[in-house]
């Protein structure tokens, strides 16, 4: 039986050779699935290492704006009730444009 470190050559070995899984395993007497398993197992194992651009960068930054009166934050929508009873919730800054068209069509369905 192979240890972990001969199945660690052997998935290296695989990966450069640029061969499928079938054709190498099939060349060294093997089944695909081991190589696959292995695989997995070795770099489930491997400790996890940041990656050497998080190690030469600096750390960045966004900017934060912070907000004391949240009610100032988020502004309440307007509502418009319409005679069919529906109601339409518009944010402020919503495009007037599309405001007209969605009023325009909740006049005209009827509500079931």
């Amino acid at each position: 039986m192979a240890t972990k470190a001969e199945w660690a050559e052997r998935v290296a070995r695989w990966q450069r050779s640029g061969l499928s899984a079938e054709k190498f395993a099939q060349r060294d007497g093997y089944m695909p699935k081991q190589l696959y398993w292995w695989r997995w197992k070795l770099r489930a194992d491997r400790p996890s290492q940041p990656s050497p651009s998080s190690l030469t960068e600096a750390p960045r930054f966004l900017p934060v704006h912070v907000v004391t009166d949240v009610s100032a934050a988020v502004p309440e929508p307007i509502e418009i009730a319409l005679p069919s009873g529906r109601v339409v919730r518009v944010r402020p800054g919503s495009d007037p444009a599309t405001i007209k068209r969605v009023l325009a069509l909740a006049a005209e369905e009827t509500p079931r």
